[in-house]
């Protein structure tokens, strides 16, 4: 059985830059180049230790480090909130990135990117299609719109706190269950995708919906659905359907990618 690593790059990437960014902030706008060259050169030595320890850790047979391609927005198109509230790339990380990207690749790790994917689809359409073949995957990142994917038999690994997360750690965290998720965030709203949800309706109030049933239909058809919250999700029903939409994972993309492209050497990085 193949155990398949998969690594969020700039989930991951930006952390690290984050820390070593950390002692010179606030940064000037006309960066010292000594500052500039020690906070990029601390974060390729991060990467390389951070992707040795990966491979310790997790001793994965394959893996695959997969950028967002930047071309992709059709989410954007569909609901223009989207992600609207993130901050661009630091210029300092952005000048950096090739160089990372050369340093993972002489570590025995392809990167990955496709222009018109974001690496979130890129990585649960391989995970989803590793485990439609009996192979162990595991998806690396603090992301926590990879959760619906346990249901699949996804594993997410956190580098940083380093544990998996689980089915158990989901419920107690959001009250529903990870297959759950998407439907509850519509609900109520995602800051992380800058998604409202919908107004007046809490975790509190959608978590005892979602014990309705398995999926949100179930649960609007369940006689002990209150009545005053599915007229408002009724009311809603358009921009629900809508949030639903770019907020689930595509498991079903045309990427090119085999098992034996993503083999990892067996010589160890470094």
């Amino acid at each position: 059985m193949a155990r398949v690593v998969l690594i969020d790059a700039l989930n991951l990437i930006r952390r690290l830059y984050a820390v070593q960014e950390r002692p010179y902030l606030p940064l000037a706008e006309d960066v010292a180049d000594t500052t500039r060259a020690q906070i990029q050169s601390n974060t390729r030595q991060m990467l390389k230790q951070a992707i040795a320890r990966l491979r310790q850790e997790l001793q994965p047979s394959h893996g695959l480090m997969v950028f967002d391609g930047g071309g992709s927005q059709w989410r954007q198109q569909l609901c223009p909130c989207y992600k609207a509230n993130r901050k661009p790339m630091p210029a300092l990380l952005a000048e950096v990135l090739p160089e990372l990207q050369q340093d993972t690749e002489q570590l025995g790790l392809r990167c990955f990117k496709q222009n018109e994917y974001e690496a979130d689809d890129v990585i649960a359409t391989i995970a989803c299609k590793v485990r439609l073949h009996q192979h162990e995957a595991i998806i690396v990142s603090t992301d926590k719109g990879y959760l619906p994917l346990l249901n699949q038999g996804v594993q997410i690994y956190d580098a940083f706190a380093r544990h998996f997360a689980s089915v158990a750690s989901v419920k107690e965290k959001f009250g529903v269950a990870p297959e759950q998720l998407v439907s509850w965030w519509s609900l109520v709203g995602d800051s992380t995708n800058n998604i409202p949800g919908v107004a007046g309706i809490g975790p509190k109030s959608a978590e005892e919906l979602m014990q309705l049933g398995s999926s949100l239909n179930q649960a609007l058809q369940h006689p002990d659905c209150p009545k005053k919250l599915k007229q408002k999700i009724i009311d809603h029903k358009q921009d629900i359907l809508l949030y639903t939409q770019v907020l689930a994972l595509q498991t079903n993309l045309e990427l090119g990618i085999n098992l034996q492209d993503i083999r990892l050497s067996v010589q160890e990085p470094g």
